[in-house]
Order: C-alpha cells, then sequence, then structure tokens
C-alpha cells in the first residue's frame, strides 16, 4: 500500500523536525516542512500531499488560517497542529472547516488516529460527494423506486405509478393515485431525469405520462378527472406523440 505523503507548515525547526520523526516512526511519507505558508505554496503543485499539518503562528505573511483557507478550495484535507489553543483562534480555524484541530504536544498515538479519521473522513466525502453527482446526472428507468417528502416523512414511490408533475414556486409536486408528494427542486430537473419515452412536458407547470392520458378536450388534457392545460408551444410535440385512428 503506498504511503501517505504529508507536508509540514510549522516554523520552530525543533518542533517540526520532532513531529516530522514521529510521523515517519508512524509509518507516513513526511515529503517537506516549511516554515511559511508562502514557500509550502509555491511547492505544493509539484509535492502533491495527501494531508497538510498547519500550525497557525508562521514564519511569513501568511497565518495557517490564511493557508488553509487556499488550501480548501483544491482538495487537499489539512489538520492544524498548533499550540494556540484560545477560543478567538478556534472560532477563526473554525471557519476554514478543518478535519481535525490538534493543540501541542500531542502524543504519537493522537496524532495517528488523528490522521487515519481524517484521512478516511475525507475520501469517503469524496467518494460520498461523486456518488451524489453520478445519481444527479443519471435518468431514472420508468422502473425505479424514488423516495419524497410525504409530511414528515419520506415514502418510496415507483416512476411507473407517477400520473403527473406540477410547479408550485421552487417546488414539485408528484401526483400519484395514493397523493401528493413533494420535491425540493425545480421543474426543469426533473424533467431532464425523467424517462422521456413515457414522460413529457406539456406546459411549463405540468409534465405528465403519456400512458396516463384518458382523454383531450381541445386546450386541455385529462388525467383520471383532471384537467391539465396544454401549452401551445407543446402541443404540437404532444399530438404527434399520441397515436390516432
Amino acid at each position: 500500500m503506498q504511503s501517505v505523503k504529508i507536508l509540514i507548515a510549522e516554523d520552530d525547526w525543533i518542533i517540526a523536525k520532532e513531529v516530522s520523526l514521529t510521523l515517519q516512526d508512524l509509518g507516513f511519507d513526511v515529503i517537506g516542512t516549511f516554515d511559511t505558508g508562502e514557500e509550502l505554496l509555491q511547492k505544493l503543485p509539484t509535492l502533491k500531499p495527501d494531508l497538510v499539518l498547519l500550525d497557525i503562528d508562521l514564519a511569513g505573511t501568511l497565518t495557517g488560517i490564511d493557508l488553509a483557507e487556499k488550501l480548501k478550495p483544491q482538495g487537499i484535507p489539512f489538520i492544524f497542529l498548533t499550540a494556540m489553543a484560545d477560543i478567538k483562534t478556534i472560532e477563526k480555524a473554525k471557519q476554514t472547516a478543518p478535519y481535525a484541530y490538534l493543540v501541542k504536544p500531542v502524543r504519537a498515538e493522537n496524532l495517528l488516529s488523528t490522521i487515519e479519521i481524517s484521512l478516511y473522513n475525507f475520501h469517503k466525502q469524496k467518494t460520498d460527494n461523486l456518488a451524489v453527482i453520478s445519481s444527479q446526472n443519471n435518468a431514472f428507468s420508468i422502473n425505479d423506486n424514488i423516495f419524497v417528502k410525504s409530511k414528515k416523512r419520506l415514502e418510496k414511490i415507483k416512476i411507473s405509478d407517477i400520473l403527473w408533475i406540477e410547479a408550485e414556486d421552487i417546488y414539485a409536486i408528484i401526483i400519484t393515485k395514493t397523493g401528493k408528494f413533494i420535491l425540493s427542486q425545480p421543474l426543469k430537473n426533473i424533467e431532464e431525469r425523467l424517462p422521456s419515452e413515457y414522460f413529457m412536458r406539456v406546459h411549463r407547470s405540468y409534465i405528465v405520462q403519456l400512458e396516463k392520458i384518458q382523454a383531450i378536450e381541445e386546450n386541455d388534457l385529462i388525467i383520471e378527472g383532471k384537467h391539465i392545460a396544454i401549452g401551445k408551444t407543446f402541443k404540437e410535440k404532444l399530438m404527434g406523440r399520441l397515436a390516432f385512428l
């Protein structure tokens, strides 16, 4: 298994050396120690660390908190390892969302457990985010089940049971034979994910399941007794999707 690569930002040479040796004894690969945030940032693209340990009081212009703000958008996890434990400093550090905040001196076993848990959480969060993105990009199948809000709980419904979906402010209301369900996203997002061979936008405020249409009266279609207006810009396309004798 590849060793975890760690960078250290620490302006006290003796402490930096002690932490570096401790990390190496624990099996980590210390790929650099820097006493200024500026130098660390300059070397960052070539070193590509898995984790950065940050002191807050550094030798350069940048503090450890400033450095953390620059690491965050790059997706590099960091842990504060500092002697500063006052509330004001901790409050500022919290805003950067570090994976941990350790106060020096720290025991080797605490450093090990903190790094292991931090890296685990970082990779889990990354994996979860990728899963969410993948889920958002994939269209539903007609036989898929989804969970939707109903009062104070989530209920599972089948895509094939949806009669129509209507827009209401920033929400979308799913209508089935058994009830109404709320989705906290706009109609356009739902339209992009529904199987287009079964569902169609017939009005700026309505998406219907085509096989659920029971009748058409002039500019309305009827599903389960509900009259749904057909928008002028959608009517020709709708008629092209329906079979006539």
